[in-house]
């Protein structure tokens, strides 16, 4: 029978050095646990070269005399970018392409009954010949062993690989590939409950065994409902159990047509973002909960239907997630831009075999990306990954992001990224400027356009979403014939030096680097149907503003209206700006009017001459000491109308527009839905603050590897809300189970800033924040489940 045994914990590393290929003495090593970043790196502004270098990782295995008549195979998830593979001082493999799995059949190398010793040489070189490098690329590579490596023990009669698809109704097919060809192979599929739904056995009589069975009225995997079944494979020979394996599957029928995507014959407009791996001080070196939490982030946070791996293949556990909780997927082969020579392009095509081979089961995954991100056209080279990815995989489409206006199509879905939108002209060009009447999809956006740091003015963070609302608006359109759009991106990343704001960082995200939201993110986070959405994207500091004149508030929503009071006082009922953006399901809440009906009521003005004095007001704030004539005279007139010395009109206007003179200024927002206040909202001058330490999770749990927890601290004033230009400096102390990860003296960036724990053994971790005058303590219980 199938054995699979981690191999995450207990590894030695050090930097490469010959004597590494003949000695075999770890005392001067590190001993690191799985996954691993070769080299832990600054948040920011270091020199990128200090990632690419070689590397020794060095384990022993207890290798059991048992096994002598077995096949054992050692599977690495991930290894940054080329891996040498030697056992017992011999070299056995070399593996080129850091994104893809690969596996070492050791049976014949192997020394039974004794420890055998697995060195890995580690080269994160960015080598021209592997992709994504060769010219010049918006991402880092990173380096080390960074995703899960194991071991596995078979029988000599064993299945390699396994395929299920759907004809997305009720059929589903098996491919099976078997060692040998002969014994049988029995099949169940069993739904959510455990409960047998369909079942059968073939006669084993060639290398790849196919079969297909049907399930009546099936539950189909949506984005609401991602239903799975697990369908179970038993192996048998001569009666004897030799192998079983579990394929998580289902059931759907997605499709690009040239008006759009369907799932399961609905049309869905498709709203995503982009997501890089990345994370700071580790690179890609983030275990199991972390790529769930980011899938999480997509679909709860932000109410997101699909994500693009850009640009490359990314966790396993990622899109397991992503299978689990309706989250569809874009993933594409590594490259950015370049297209090498044909060694290069021999190794792309690696790349996407070893992509779909170990992804086409996800249900999840909609479209393969088989051309590399933004190049130029090369028709024999994506004639020849069309040809394989159809030929891998017959029921998916593939798509291939491009740059370029009516590139050549070899692709089932003309996939585009659309940099067209400056702030003021329509969200994206329409199709018919792009490509000819073919399935069409939106995959970048904004980004570059617009970077914009959480502790950017708040002008420049409100013009940032508004673009987001803007290209979602016009995508949004349900008559364009656009299948949906992918922003670029989730999250800030670091990047070469040709990137990013000099210090080593891309700006781009709606998440910084950590996942705390800018306030672009709620462009997206407000679109989403389930829980109640109200986040006010301003602090009401007229100082933040050219002149001290706020021209207007957006508050994102999904809810149905919003009341806003001015120190307890009512203003007026605002409801969602349907005449901007008449796509989005949830426009914005835009206020233009911060004095309502207050004119009216507490200086006793008649409404007509309410809003007079309101469009001089607005034009004071505007013009200054430059007030037209025609303003100077209709104020005047509604000073002599109500006897009121010029003196008393100021002072008014203070009152009114500022708040000057007021003992504090404070703005409650209400939000409604069905007519019940749900959510409320209190900008005030800031007199007192506080801060918050916080968590998804309060728990580790050790696995198959290590567990990590990521940490938010925050300033916040009296009413819970960010304290937005706060840079106090902090310490973090950690002890017992726990162990940190990056540096343990910090300064809150823009009023947040994140950091991680990782777990050490089972037991109690213990976290001391210190500030200046405040403490902040916290337990986490580490389990092990091993």
């Amino acid at each position: 029978m199938r054995e699979t045994l981690p191999l995450n914990f207990g590894w030695y590393f050090s930097k490469f050095q010959d004597e590494h290929l003949t000695k075999s003495d770890v005392s001067m090593f590190e001993c690191v646990d799985l996954p691993h970043h070769a080299v832990e790196i600054p948040f920011n502004n270091f020199d990128e070269k200090m990632l690419e270098g070689l590397f020794t990782y060095i384990k022993d295995i207890d290798v059991k005399d048992t096994w002598k008549e077995r096949k054992v195979i050692l599977r690495f998830e991930g290894v940054a970018h080329q891996a040498h593979i030697y056992l017992n001082k011999k070299l056995i493999s070399h593996h080129q392409g850091g994104y893809t799995p690969f596996e070492i059949d050791l049976t014949e190398h192997l020394i039974y009954g004794k420890n055998n010793e697995i060195m890995v040489k580690v080269d994160s070189h960015e080598d021209p010949l592997i992709p994504p490098f060769g010219g010049v690329v918006d991402y880092l590579g990173y380096s080390g062993i960074y995703r899960e490596v194991s071991l596995i023990i078979l029988d000599r009669h064993y299945m390699s690989d396994i395929f299920v698809h759907t004809d997305g109704k009720s059929r589903i097919y098996i491919e099976t590939t078997l060692s040998k060809p002969e014994g049988i192979l029995i099949y169940k599929i069993k739904d959510k409950d455990q409960q047998v739904v369909s079942k059968g056995m073939m006669i084993v009589d060639q290398h790849v065994m196919k079969t297909e069975t049907f399930i009546e009225q099936p539950e189909r995997w949506d984005i609401d409902n991602p239903y799975l079944y697990t369908v179970e494979l038993h192996y048998e020979v001569n009666t004897k159990l030799v192998d079983s394996k579990n394929i998580k599957t289902g059931i759907r029928r997605a499709v690009f047509e040239k008006d759009g995507f369907y799932l399961n014959d609905k049309k869905v407009k498709l709203i995503g973002l982009n997501r890089h791996q990345s994370y700071p001080y580790v690179g890609y070196a983030m275990p199991k909960s972390m790529q769930y939490e980011d899938a999480d982030i997509l679909k709860y946070d932000l109410g997101l239907n699909i994500v693009r791996t850009s640009h490359y293949p990314q966790s396993i556990h990622f899109l397991n997630r992503a299978d689990e909780i309706g989250l569809l997927v874009f993933e594409e082969i590594p490259g950015w831009q370049h297209i090498g020579n044909e060694t290069w392009k021999k190794q792309s095509l690696h790349d996407l075999e070893e992509m779909i081979i170990r992804d086409r089961n996800h249900p999840s995954i909609i479209l393969w990306g088989v051309r590399i991100n933004e190049s130029p056209d090369d028709h024999n080279f994506y004639f020849e990954t069309n040809k394989l990815a159809r030929t891998l995989d017959p029921t998916r489409q593939t798509g291939g992001v491009r740059n370029i206006q009516f590139s050549e199509f070899l692709e089932d879905v003309y996939t585009y990224n659309d940099f067209s939108h400056t702030g003021q002209n329509a969200g994206l060009d329409p199709k018919k400027k792009i490509t000819k009447d073919v399935p069409y999809f939106v995959t970048e956006y904004n980004g570059h356009m617009f970077p914009t740091k959480r502790y950017d003015h708040e002008s420049k963070r409100l013009e940032h979403t508004k673009r987001h609302f803007n290209v979602l608006n016009t995508m949004m359109d349900m008559n364009n014939d656009i299948a949906g759009s992918i922003g670029w991106c989730m999250n800030d990343y670091n990047t070469h030096q040709e990137f990013g704001s000099g210090d080593k960082i891309c700006y781009h995200g709606v998440l910084d680097m950590f996942r705390i939201p800018k306030i672009a993110a709620y462009a997206y986070a407000s679109q989403h149907h389930k829980g109640d959405v109200m986040e006010v994207l301003s602090t009401m500091n007229l100082g933040e503003y050219q002149g001290g004149l706020l021209p207007e508030v957006y508050i994102a929503t999904n809810l149905d209206y919003v009341k806003l009071f001015k120190n307890d006082t009512y203003i007026d009922t605002f409801y969602p700006d349907k005449k901007t953006y008449p796509h989005l399901v949830h426009p914005p809440i835009v206020i233009k009017d911060f004095i309502g009906e207050s004119l009216a009521l507490q200086e006793n003005m008649k409404k007509k001459d309410a809003e007079k004095v309101k469009q001089v007001f607005k034009a004071i704030s505007t013009y200054g000491n430059r007030l037209p004539l025609s303003y100077k005279l209709k104020m005047l007139f509604l000073l002599k109308k109500y006897k009121m010395t010029i003196d008393q009109g100021i002072k008014m206007f203070y009152k009114y527009t500022s708040g000057w003179g007021s003992e504090k200024l404070k703005y409650r927002f209400e939000g409604y839905k069905d007519n019940i206040l749900v959510k409320e909202v209190v900008k005030e001058n800031i007199s007192k603050t506080s801060y918050e330490l916080s968590s998804k999770r309060d728990h580790l749990v050790i696995d198959d590897t290590y567990d990590v927890l990521a940490f938010h601290v925050k300033k916040v004033d009296s009413s819970n809300q960010l304290v937005p230009y706060a840079f106090d400096a902090f310490k973090i102390e950690v002890s017992g189970a726990i162990q940190l990860i990056g540096p343990n003296q910090l300064s809150l960036v823009g009023g947040a800033i994140g950091f991680y724990v990782k777990s050490v053994e089972q037991g109690v971790g213990h976290i001391k924040i210190v500030f200046n005058d405040t403490i902040i303590e916290r337990q986490v219980i580490v389990r092990d489940s091993r």
